[in-house]
């Protein structure tokens, strides 16, 4: 018989477990002070008084600026439900649905994770639905690819918007063109590399590395359903997809309006082209700032920089992403409240 561990290596063990959180909490904080710093400098450089006086002129219109982003969470959710099912989707309330989603998002914004990470935090509360794991993982992969090709189609008109206003619509041709290209190109990689067994190969990865382990032994079923969810959704349901991909688009070019509206609100309008520049082109933005939660601090100074670019005043430029953080950081909290009643309840 092999001998029982003792306090000593237990303790050891426990100890080799807590450091890599421990660092890994230590650079995130780290990650979220500058951020933090990143929007006080901001903020010092432009002036808060300049700030407070857009404040002013917001006034008591400012519960308009969650009426965008309320619809938008509608399409996008749409988008989700889009990839489950049909028989599923019926047994899960849009409400909760509505609900867990915001709840996934808020730990993408909450987590340094490429905003990938609350993905399967929706997954997991549509269990309390008894939705499968298997569709509900297939799900949140299907409906960020979906996302994700949405998104590149909506730079790339951001990109075309911002040529013309630069008036260099031959060169915006050539690298629309280009980008259309290699825009096209990553969805079917991106499609196929779903159809032939992702979530199995992950699982061959983990068991070289822990034959052994119980843990992953229990999950070979598992990772062969979702492989076979997947398969079956791209051989039958391209519709789906496409449906899918259109509703989160149509989210995208919403939030178009919000900034239109945010700017008209402030006393500082601008054109509907120049909302969308700077919509569309604050997504690659945000994307780059992958290890801080929420893009916090890059997010405003690459969209403040963007904005005074296209001629808009320093203070209403900043005023526009504070309001945006505000509105996020709000939703954010109702998805937190939701996913720590779902997580003790049950």
């Amino acid at each position: 018989m092999g001998r029982p561990p003792t306090a000593k290596s237990a303790e050891a063990e426990t100890g080799l477990t807590a450091a890599p959180s421990l660092r890994r909490r230590a650079r995130r904080m780290a990650a979220l002070a500058i951020g933090l710093l990143l929007v006080a400098a901001l903020v010092y450089s432009v002036g808060l008084a300049d700030i407070v006086d857009r404040l002013r002129v917001l006034g008591p219109a400012a519960p308009l600026l969650l009426v965008p982003y309320l619809v938008i969470n509608v399409l996008d959710t749409l988008g989700w439900r889009c990839t489950l099912p049909a028989d599923v989707a019926r047994r899960v309330p849009f409400a909760s649905l509505y609900l867990a989603r915001m709840a996934g998002e808020a730990v993408n914004s909450v987590t340094p994770t490429a905003a990938v990470g609350g993905e399967p935090v929706k997954a997991h509360l549509l269990r309390n639905w008894g939705v499968p794991s298997s569709d509900g993982v297939a799900s949140v992969v299907i409906a960020k690819t979906a996302l994700t090709v949405s998104q590149i189609g909506f730079i790339l008109i951001g990109l075309a918007a911002l040529f013309d206003r630069l008036e260099r619509r031959a060169l915006g041709a050539f690298w629309l063109a280009v980008l259309i290209g290699v825009g096209i190109g990553f969805t079917i990689l991106m499609v196929r590399l779903q159809r032939r067994g992702p979530i199995s190969t992950v699982w061959r990865w983990l068991h070289r590395i822990a034959p052994h382990s119980p843990l992953v032994a229990r999950l070979e079923a598992r990772a062969e359903a979702i492989d076979s969810r997947l398969a079956d959704f791209y051989g039958a349901e391209r519709a789906a997809f496409r449906n899918a991909t259109l509703l989160h688009f149509c989210g995208w070019l919403l939030g178009i309006g919000e900034v239109w509206m945010i700017m008209a609100l402030i006393g500082v309008p601008v054109s509907v082209r120049d909302a969308l520049i700077i919509e569309s082109l604050a997504q690659p933005i945000r994307a780059a700032s992958l290890f801080i939660p929420g893009g916090l601090g890059a997010q405003e100074v690459g969209g403040v920089a963007l904005c005074t670019f296209l001629g808009v005043p320093k203070p209403a430029a900043l005023t526009l992403w504070l309001l945006k953080r505000a509105r996020e950081l709000l939703f954010d909290g109702v998805g937190l409240a939701y996913l720590t009643r779902q997580t003790t309840r049950h």
